[in-house]
């Protein structure tokens, strides 16, 4: 006859035995979960191959984009990033770079695209889903480093400089984007009685595709500084040409353009007692009588200039704040003088 307490610890011992199998058939269970799912991962990435960029393969601008490496704000250069050695495995070539940023953005600070290396060195994705990348380009010796915006159909917007290894000795710069989505360029020195000078300038990204100024700030002793005019010794023959003013500090210089039908023209504006400066120099194509414009492809800014006997009536026609502060404008009328 078997014992009452026999039987009970035979129902324990299975009952336990059942708690075993059940807690191990159900990791195994989990087990397999997981290297579903992993392989799934694994055969999803897998697809979505990450092109080479520098290959012959033919790539679109979300290849370009994302080829750069993904970084939080702020991203600030200064001098020791400038310093630094580039890699090789951050190089673009000459001929996708220009694919998708147009050359005339590097040609202020190289003269022409010819023998510069290119650089990846960040993007910024901004919730208004503009896009930001940050790039290195090289030529010998010089070494300038670039902020360009692509908008959220991934079509290049603009571009501007924000500093290069060319500083006078003593000069540190500073230049990149802060968390507030604003491009702050910086340059300090020490004076003469160990003062701390600081010149600082802000901009942003506007709707019209523009960097536009929005702040300029300085510890630094204003002096009174003649307006230096990169034409002034050009021939001035034509009827047109010559020196139209306001006053000394806003003046439009005309003189005389090789090709029919054009003028070539530098104008300088210092408006509200010096808080809102501009220049620009450039050419002006005859459109009608007594009338021309200064209108590029590669920039905003149309400007209309209507010649009478003795002035020139200014009218932007299309915004230039890339030219000049926000808080003004080359608008107005020039007298014209000897």
């Amino acid at each position: 006859m078997i014992s009452t307490f026999t039987l009970k610890n035979h129902g324990i011992a299975s009952f336990s035995r059942f708690l075993s199998f059940t807690y191990l058939a159900s990791n195994q269970i989990m087990r397999i979960f997981f290297i579903l799912v992993f392989s799934s991962l694994l055969l999803f990435s897998c697809g979505k191959k990450v092109k080479d960029i520098n290959g012959d393969e033919p790539i679109e601008a979300a290849d370009f984009i994302t080829a750069f490496p993904a970084k939080p704000l702020p991203i600030m250069f200064n001098e020791s990033e400038l310093n630094k050695k580039e890699s090789d495995s951050f190089l673009i070539k000459k001929s996708t770079t220009l694919s998708f940023i147009p050359d005339s953005l590097f040609k202020p600070a190289f003269g022409s695209t010819n023998n510069i290396k290119f650089y990846r060195k960040a993007q910024y994705k901004a919730d208004s889903e503009e896009i930001y990348l940050f790039l290195m380009a090289i030529r010998k010796e010089k070494k300038v480093a670039y902020i360009v915006c692509f908008d959220k159909d991934l079509i290049y917007r603009a571009g501007m400089e924000l500093l290069d290894n060319q500083n006078l000795p003593g000069v540190s710069i500073e230049a990149g984007m802060d968390k507030k989505l604003t491009i702050v360029k910086q340059q300090n020195k020490q004076s003469k009685d160990g003062k701390l000078i600081y010149n600082k300038s802000a901009y942003v990204y506007n709707t019209e595709g523009l960097f536009t100024l929005i702040l300029t700030e300085s510890n630094e002793t204003l002096e009174e500084a003649s307006i230096y005019n990169p034409i002034d010794s050009f021939p001035a023959k034509g009827p047109f040409s010559g020196n139209y003013n306001i006053d000394k500090k806003n003046f439009i210089s005309i003189r005389d353009d090789v090709k029919p039908n054009k003028l070539l023209f530098f104008i300088s504006i210092s408006k509200k007692n010096g808080g809102c400066e501009g220049s620009l120099r450039g050419d002006m194509t005859k459109v009608k009588t007594n009338v021309f414009q200064y209108n590029k492809a590669d920039d905003h800014c149309i400007i209309e200039f209507t010649f009478t006997k003795k002035n020139i009536q200014v009218k932007e026609l299309e915004a230039c704040g890339n030219h000049r502060g926000v808080r003004c404008s080359f608008d107005g009328q020039f007298r014209k003088g000897r």
